[in-house]
């Protein structure tokens, strides 16, 4: 575990990561996939899964944090601390398109091959053009 904090003390970020999630690691490590767009917490805190696949075809956790705010450096943090936690960065990251992730990724792991979640992009496809056929709709 390793966490970060403001000049007041107050946690900015949290990484975690057990013996099973490093086995996982070494095993399933090929493709790693980490998503912060999950809502807030009470501290105003976001929850950033890192999940791999395993041979079932089945979601494994390899690590998990909590972060304060979206920015690059936080990112660069968070995977500088992820790579001394499994000694190595992932050959492939999936990510969604936040350029501070993109940033961060190019910065701290220029090796991994950054490739972006076909779910997002067709999450935001769809609604774009939705949103524009309603639009010619009027």
């Amino acid at each position: 575990m390793e966490y970060i904090t403001d000049e007041g003390g107050v946690l900015r970020g949290l990484v975690w990561a057990d013996e099973d999630a490093k086995r996982n690691f070494s095993v399933f490590g090929d493709v790693v996939s980490f998503d912060a767009t999950y809502r807030r917490n009470k501290y105003n805190m976001m929850f950033v899964p890192f999940t791999g696949v395993d041979n079932h075809n089945r979601n494994v956790t390899l690590g998990a944090a909590i972060i304060g705010n979206e920015t690059a450096e936080t990112y660069s943090w968070l995977l500088n601390v992820f790579r001394e936690a499994f000694g190595r960065s992932p050959p492939e990251i999936v990510t969604d398109q936040d350029p501070a992730m993109k940033k961060a990724i190019e910065d701290t792991w220029p090796e991994s091959r950054h490739r972006l979640c076909m779910l997002h992009i067709m999450d935001k496809l769809s609604a774009k053009v939705f949103s524009c056929w309603c639009y010619n709709l009027q």
